[in-house]
């Protein structure tokens, strides 16, 4: 029987996202780390690869790579502070009307927890900026939200890439270290060699 590939599925499902929040929670002191040193974003790459292996393993759906899951976190904190500019905007209207205000998920619930003074140390970034209460909001044409969202989405992915060169010029330093490292070894057992046949020759002429 011929097995049909599965075509990659674009947007996570409800069950995805809450699996994928759980296993970040649990790496959460690694993941949310705002140093910049070499060390860490080495431990965060690992951390993110572990991720990757326990999501697939549990899904049982389509395979996310450790960067589309990567971006698919980023995108939901994006999303997070959004809806929380909303809300706050939502209080200072007045009058009667359906209220409109956005619902946080379960899963953005848990995210916004664990990212809670990094959302509070950039309550004053443009995404969450929130006007006067007798100043109304000017509201975007969807043609504007596209282009926002597609804006954050490039800005992300340039992020993962900024850190992946990173991640790779650590590498490489580390496997001159090695290299280096096999050198000297290398030398030492020549040396090594050496005197061991110093030795014999000595022995053979006495």
């Amino acid at each position: 029987m011929v097995k049909h590939k599965r075509e990659r599925s674009v947007n996570f499902t409800h069950e995805e996202t809450d699996l994928l929040v759980s296993l970040v929670e649990a790496k959460k002191q690694i993941i949310e780390n705002k140093k910049s040193d070499a060390a860490t974003w080495q431990d965060k790459e690992k951390a993110w690869k572990e991720i990757e292996t326990a999501f697939n393993a549990s899904s049982g759906s389509v395979f996310r790579n450790h960067k589309h899951l990567k971006l698919k976190y980023e995108a939901m904190k994006k999303d997070i502070r959004k809806k929380r500019a909303m809300i706050r905007a939502d209080r200072c209207k007045t009058g009667g009307g359906m209220s409109t205000t956005p619902v946080l998920t379960r899963a953005e619930q848990k995210v916004q927890e664990m990212i809670r003074l990094s959302i509070e140390e950039n309550e004053s970034s443009d995404s969450d900026v929130v006007l006067p209460c007798n100043q109304k909001p000017k509201e975007k044409k969807p043609m504007d939200k596209l282009i926002e969202e597609k804006f954050e989405i490039a800005k992300i992915q340039k992020q993962i890439v900024i850190e992946e060169l990173e991640q790779k010029l650590l590498q490489r330093k580390i496997l001159e270290k090695e290299l280096k490292h096999k050198d000297v070894m290398h030398e030492l057992e020549q040396q090594h060699l050496l005197l061991k046949i110093e030795f014999l020759k000595k022995n053979l002429r006495e």
